[in-house]
C-alpha cells in the first residue's frame, strides 16, 4: 500500500456486521463531506468485512487478531502471538500512512489497532455499540480523543471521561428513508399481509431458527394458519445455521432464506420482528421504530444483549424474554396475540418513535470534522494536549 499526500483516515472493525455497519456508515459521512480524505479498513483476512468493505467502494488491510482470553486458556500464546503481530504490522501501516485520526467500532482488530495508535500518539475515537461497553473500549476509552456511546446508561458505564458524547449507533441511511409501505413494494408483499421477520442476525440463532422449525405438524400453528391465512413468517436462519430444505419443508406459511442482504426492506414491510438483541439490531429497529420480541443471546460477553433489550423494552418498544424461555408454544402465542391487537403494535411503533435522535453517524461526525478540516480548532489542540500528557 502506497501513501500519499491525501489525509488519511484508518477504521478498525470487524468479526461481525454488528461492528462493521456502523464503521462503514461514518466512513460513508466522512466521504460525502471529504471526498478527498483517504479511507483505509483494517480487519481479519476471511472474515466479513474483507468481502463487506471492498464492496462498499473501500480499502482493505488485512491485520491479525484474536479475542482476548478471560482466563487462562493453552491458547493464550496464539493470542499474544497474532495480536502483537497485527501490532506491528498497524505500526508500520501508521508510519507509512500517517493518518489524521483512527476510528475503533469493535472486534478482534480493534485491540492491536488501537495499541498501536495509542504507542504512536495517532489520535483515536472509540464507538461502543452496546448498553455495556467492551473490553477493549473499556482498556482504551480513558486516552480517547473522544468516546461515542448509545445512551447515557452506557456513559454511566464508561465512568468519568474528559470526552465523551451520547450518539446513538450508527445505522445504514435507508434505515431512516424507509416506511412499511415502501418496504413492502420492494419485496413484492401486498399490504393485507400480517408479516413476521425473524432473524437472528447474519451468524443465526439456533433457537430462533429450532422454534421455527417446530411449526411443522403443530396444532397450534395450523389453526393459527387456518384463522389467519394472511399470516407470513420470513425467517432468515444465518450463513452458520443448518438451513436444509427438509427442516423446514412443508410448513405452512413459512419462508426460509440463510440471510437477507435487503434486511432493510423486509425490517420495514414487517409488523413484527423477533430477533436477537446486538447493538445494530436495536438500532435498525428504533430507526424504523419497528416493534420487536428480543431474544438476547444467553453467551453474550459481559451479557450486554440483554442490557441492549431492555433499553429498548423500557421504552416500550420491544418485548424481552429470554433465550430459555423462547420456543414454538411462546412463538405461536405471541402471534396470536399481536395479530388480534394492531392497537398494540401501534403503541409499540410510537413509543420508538418518540425516542428518535439525530442520526448518529451525522453527531459523531461533528465531534471528528475537526481533524478533516485544513484549519486546527480546540477540538484539535485538546486532543493534541491528551497525548502530550500521555508521553
Amino acid at each position: 500500500m502506497q501513501a500519499d499526500d491525501r489525509k488519511t483516515v484508518i477504521f478498525a472493525a470487524g468479526g461481525t456486521s454488528g461492528h462493521i455497519h456502523p464503521a462503514l456508515a461514518i466512513a460513508s459521512e466522512i466521504r460525502d463531506n471529504n471526498p478527498d480524505v483517504r479511507i483505509i479498513f483494517c480487519g481479519l483476512a476471511g472474515n466479513i468485512e474483507a468481502e463487506m468493505v471492498p464492496a462498499a467502494g473501500y480499502e482493505f488491510v488485512p491485520i491479525s487478531a484474536r479475542a482476548m482470553p478471560s482466563k487462562y486458556y493453552p491458547w493464550f500464546y496464539r493470542w499474544l502471538k497474532d495480536n502483537i503481530h497485527g501490532i506491528r504490522t498497524t505500526r508500520k501501516l501508521i508510519k507509512k500512512l500517517k493518518p489524521i485520526l483512527v476510528i475503533g467500532t469493535g472486534g478482534y482488530v480493534t485491540g492491536p489497532v488501537i495499541m498501536a495508535a495509542s504507542q504512536l500518539k495517532t489520535p483515536y475515537v472509540l464507538h461502543e455499540q452496546n448498553v455495556y461497553p467492551g473490553r477493549a473500549n473499556r482498556f482504551f476509552a480513558k486516552h480517547a480523543a473522544h468516546v461515542f456511546v448509545i445512551n447515557e446508561k452506557s456513559k454511566e458505564n464508561l465512568g468519568d471521561l474528559d470526552a465523551i458524547t451520547v450518539s446513538g449507533n450508527p445505522v445504514q441511511p435507508i434505515f431512516y428513508n424507509l416506511d412499511k409501505e415502501q418496504g413492502r413494494h420492494a419485496i413484492g408483499i401486498s399490504e393485507d399481509r400480517f408479516l413476521l421477520v425473524v432473524t437472528g442476525g447474519s451468524l443465526g440463532a439456533e433457537r430462533l431458527n429450532k422454534a421455527i422449525s417446530g411449526l411443522r405438524d403443530h396444532h397450534g400453528w395450523q389453526q393459527l394458519v387456518k384463522d389467519h391465512p394472511e399470516l407470513m413468517i420470513m425467517l432468515s436462519t444465518g450463513k452458520d445455521q443448518p438451513n436444509s430444505p427438509e427442516i423446514y419443508e412443508g410448513i405452512s406459511n413459512v419462508q426460509v432464506t440463510n440471510y437477507l442482504y435487503n434486511m432493510a426492506q423486509w425490517m420495514a414491510a414487517s409488523d413484527l420482528v423477533i430477533s436477537r438483541s446486538g447493538a445494530m439490531t436495536c438500532a435498525e429497529l428504533m430507526a424504523l421504530a419497528k416493534p420487536a420480541i428480543l431474544v438476547p443471546y444467553p453467551h453474550a460477553i459481559d451479557d450486554h444483549q440483554s442490557m441492549n433489550a431492555q433499553s429498548l423494552a423500557e421504552l416500550g418498544g420491544a418485548i424481552m424474554i429470554k433465550d430459555k424461555d423462547f420456543n414454538t408454544e411462546y412463538l405461536i402465542d405471541r402471534i396470536r396475540y399481536f395479530i388480534n391487537r394492531p392497537e398494540r403494535l401501534l403503541q409499540m411503533t410510537k413509543a420508538l418513535s418518540s425516542a428518535e435522535m439525530p442520526p448518529a453517524e451525522k453527531v459523531i461526525y461533528q465531534k471528528i470534522a475537526p481533524y478533516l478540516s485544513d484549519k486546527d480548532n480546540g477540538d484539535n489542540e485538546q486532543s493534541k494536549k491528551k497525548q502530550q500528557r500521555r508521553s
